[in-house]
């Protein structure tokens, strides 16, 4: 591997974390307001953490992506498994959340290409799925930080297989080359 095609795939992992991060920010904004007030106070406290709002937004974060969160509840006759999407089932929570993620992943693959230089759309594809390198990491990281736990009675977390997959390495992928195409065809013309 030349030494420019590992610049443009650092530069890609680059973009691609701070795409991750860019975008919990901009979850957080948007939700921890409904989060805090709704949310949170039956969450929560079914959890016995009233200080996770921010682990609770992670949860949001993927749900964006359409992963969804896995909660169970281990007290007897209570008990449970189910996998929630809070946007999907909470009228509190905007749609417009689901635009955030590809809205980003794609400013980062335009970046990249741009960054990288590239005029031939294959490797501004390739250029703009190096994003993967970077967000990957930080979803499997999340997947396992954004996971609340009530001792013996039960815990929420991201689903973890579809975070990885879907949000680790689709979302970054698809959108990111989406961008790198983007960046090449509107730099054509």
């Amino acid at each position: 591997m030349s030494d420019t095609a590992r610049q443009s795939y650092a530069v890609g992992a680059l973009a691609g974390a701070a795409a991750f991060v860019l975008t919990y920010v901009l979850v957080y904004a948007l939700s921890i307001a409904t989060v805090q007030d709704a949310l949170l106070t039956t969450v929560a406290e079914a959890f016995g953490d009233d200080r996770a709002a921010w682990k609770i937004v992670g949860w949001v974060f993927f749900n964006a992506q359409f992963v969804t969160t896995t909660i169970t509840v281990t007290v007897p006759f209570l008990g449970g498994t189910s996998a929630v999407n809070f946007i999907a089932e909470t009228e509190s929570l905007s749609p417009v959340l689901y635009l955030l993620p590809p809205a980003v992943l794609t400013a980062a693959g335009i970046a990249t290409a741009r960054i990288d230089g590239a005029t031939d759309i294959g490797r501004a594809v390739r250029v703009g799925t190096a994003v993967v390198l970077g967000y990957l990491p930080l979803a499997v990281l999340g997947a396992v930080l954004f996971t609340v736990s009530a001792g013996d009675s039960g815990q929420g977390a991201p689903t973890l297989l579809t975070a990885v997959v879907l949000a680790g390495v689709v979302y970054p992928a698809v959108f990111g080359s989406v961008g790198g195409a983007i960046a090449t065809v509107v730099g054509d013309s």
